[in-house]
């Protein structure tokens, strides 16, 4: 029997996200959400290995500074929001954020952000083009990818294309094969990519060009698909 996690229980099974079960993922990361922050505020935890979090943050920056009178007028999905970390360090250039997140746990310790601007809903990636008719950016720092794996990778991607119009872009990030053993974290139950996977997937699914943002050493990468 595998052995308790740091967060109290046994970790995720390949078969977990596949196929969907959402009340136990739901179940899973609302045990997670009272700890989620000080974890990323630590430079130890797994988590922040090859400082993935502080990277995701910097590579968004420069993407959406590139893009600042566009962003300026448009709405900001946070996919896989948790406690709305990344949609707080990004609201102030757009003109509106809403996060999206399957634990109300998560979803609570994000509305004590008391964020201006801003509202938070609970629901999944795979049904975001019924709650949101029309986006600038999506952006999704949970690794959602590796956590659904490439089965479920397609409709992710086309959920995001649709609720973006002529000019948005999404960025989401992912566990990069090409560097898996590189690290001590390289859990057998998530799904990897190369990054060539990952690009074609985001154009398969319609959008009109896909570049993977990261060096090819890093643990995590991330993919701006732009329409």
């Amino acid at each position: 029997m595998a052995s308790n996690n740091i967060y109290g229980m046994a970790p995720s099974r390949p078969g977990d996200y596949d196929p969907l079960r959402p009340q136990g993922i739901r179940e899973r990361w609302d045990r997670k959400a009272r700890r989620w922050d000080g974890d990323l505020a630590d430079e130890h935890c797994h988590l922040n290995e090859d400082r993935a979090f502080n990277r995701f943050l910097e590579a968004a920056d420069a993407v959406v500074a590139g893009r600042a009178e566009f962003c300026r007028g448009q709405l900001l999905v946070d996919l896989g929001c948790g406690t709305g970390l990344v949609l707080a360090h990004f609201l102030d250039r757009f003109k509106h954020g809403l996060g999206i997140d399957i634990s109300p746990q998560m979803l609570a310790m994000a509305a004590h952000r008391q964020l201006p601007r801003a509202e938070f809903l609970a629901g999944n990636g795979f049904e975001l083009a019924k709650h949101v008719p029309a986006a600038g950016a999506v952006f999704s720092r949970g690794i959602l990818l590796s956590h659904y794996g490439p089965r479920w990778a397609p409709l992710l991607f086309e959920q995001v294309r649709q609720v973006l119009p002529g000019g948005g872009f999404a960025i989401l990030d992912f566990l990069n094969a090409a560097a898996r053993h590189a690290y001590a974290s390289n859990p057998d139950n998530k799904s990897y990519y190369l990054a060539e996977q990952v690009a074609t997937l985001a154009k398969q699914a319609g959008f009109a060009r896909a570049s993977i943002l990261g060096e090819p050493e890093r643990r995590v990468l991330l993919v701006l698909a732009e329409r």
